[in-house]
């Protein structure tokens, strides 16, 4: 007797797979009773799901940052007028510049209040002595600031911005890149109420009177821009530590007008020590760049580690030279003031980090212009003591050392953003834990970023060796 078998068609039927609804038939032979074929019929019905990936999330948190600061002052150069303000007195502010702070403000720590809770796990992912290297500066003048008074906002906003990064750890070219494309805006805006609302955007006397510095102007005729910023050299030193994340811009037709217009912003604003930082920036950038666009990356390393190791000596031990009282435009005068302060009063705690207001409320020994010690060095030992000075050094000598490995994708920009926070710190303050917030989209964030990224998002292979910065299209 023989059989002889057929196919069998069972009857379709439907499945749900990932969020889809598909019509299946499934095809089987009874002497092949573990074969089965499978046809997939009919289109496919979709749900739409939102999805919304790490580096669009530590994106967002940039730009509430960036709105918080920047955003705020471009309210108030809109909504008033600005004059040179002298230490001691209230900072310019309007309601709206007010609220458009604590708006932005509330955003940013809810945004990284949200990132903490929901990702605790990752937080520790980049390894805790990372975690340990960024906030031991924190937590030195945050202790000094607890036992003396009361810690400020800024404070409780470095750390969630610093544990937000840590649980995200997104990828540094998106962010470095959303960096750039604020900081080039930036310097548009700048630009532009420089031309249209000059009471606002050029720097003027405290009687109105536009601030005439024939030894200073670049362009003396335009006077000195200082933008939606309150002085012409906070805006040079946003712009020109801000050149960094600008060369990692897209497609050299986009990169290089963008740093032609952040340079012409700096050259604008007069601010001599960021013109340099800019040009040493450039500098770096360009030879780092070559070297490894020959595949030379480990000459490449050792350049970028010798010319920031040496700003960053250059930056400490600067005020330590001998200058007379008049040198770098009288903050010589304010260096030796300091010093002799906090050498005889507080050489291990330090002041706190509101000395240089609260002296200038009550006495003008070190002059009405001295908002800050005017070096980022005399800036940590006053205001935090030995201890302070010790630990932020070392954590920028760490985080340097790490970002500048011959296999990282983005060690000419890590070597360039480096080399202008720490030429920057030879006359101005750019780094600060619980204060001087304005910087932190160009300071602290882009370096939180490259120290905290994933190792398969830095390094490159030994076959693809090109550099970020100078090979990006």
């Amino acid at each position: 007797m023989t059989v002889t078998s057929a196919r069998v068609r069972p009857a379709p039927v439907h499945v749900r797979t990932a969020g889809s609804i598909r019509k299946v038939e499934v095809l089987a032979l009874p002497s092949q009773r573990d074969r089965r074929v499978v046809r997939i019929e009919g289109p496919m019905l979709q749900r739409s799901r939102l999805f919304i990936t790490r580096d669009t999330v530590a994106v967002l948190l940039v730009v509430m940052m960036w709105g918080r600061v920047v955003g705020a002052l471009i309210v108030l150069s809109l909504t008033t007028e600005k004059t040179f303000v002298r230490v001691g007195q209230g900072p310019i502010s309007t309601p709206a510049s007010r609220v458009t702070t604590q708006l932005f403000f509330l955003m940013a720590v809810g945004i990284g209040i949200a990132v903490v809770l929901f990702r605790i796990n990752d937080v520790t992912r980049p390894g805790l002595w990372r975690l340990l290297v960024v906030l031991a500066p924190w937590l030195c003048i945050l202790t000094r600031d607890l036992y003396y008074r009361s810690p400020t906002p800024d404070s409780a906003l470095f750390l969630v911005v610093v544990l937000a990064l840590a649980a995200l750890r997104p990828n540094p070219r998106r962010v470095l890149t959303t960096l750039g494309a604020l900081v080039v805006l930036t310097a548009i805006i700048a630009i532009a109420i420089g031309f249209l609302r000059p009471e606002a955007g050029i720097v003027r006397e405290p009687g109105g009177i536009v601030r005439a510095r024939a030894d200073k102007g670049v362009f003396p005729s335009l006077g000195l821009l200082q933008g939606m910023f309150t002085s012409e050299n906070n805006l040079g030193l946003y712009l020109a530590v801000g050149a960094a994340a600008v060369a990692t811009l897209p497609r050299w037709w986009l990169r290089l007008p963008s740093l032609g217009i952040v340079v012409f912003a700096v050259c604008w604003s007069s601010s001599r020590n960021e013109m340099f930082a800019i040009a040493c920036m450039l500098v770096v950038g360009i030879v780092v760049g070559t070297l490894v666009e020959l595949g030379r990356r480990p000459a490449a390393s050792a350049v970028a580690r010798i010319a920031t190791a040496t700003a960053l000596v250059t930056m400490c031990v600067l005020p330590f030279m001998g200058w007379e009282a008049d040198a770098f435009t009288g903050r010589a005068a304010i260096w030796k003031g300091s010093l002799i302060q906090w050498s005889s009063r507080a050489i291990f705690e330090g002041f706190g980090h509101d000395w240089y207001g609260r002296i200038g409320r009550d006495t003008s020994e070190l002059g009405g212009a001295a908002f800050e010690a005017h070096n980022q060095f005399i800036q940590f030992l006053v205001t935090g003591g030995v201890i302070l000075a010790f630990v932020a050094v070392g954590s920028l000598f760490v985080q340097t050392y790490a970002i500048t490995v011959s296999r990282s994708r983005y060690l000419t920009i890590a070597a360039m953003l480096v080399t202008g926070i720490c030429v920057s710190g030879f006359l101005e303050d750019p780094l600060g834990f619980v204060d001087r917030g304005e910087f932190w989209t160009v300071t602290i964030v882009p370096l939180t970023v490259l120290f905290f990224a994933r190792p398969g998002e830095t390094r490159v292979t030994r076959t693809g060796d090109t550099c970020q910065a100078s090979s990006a299209r």
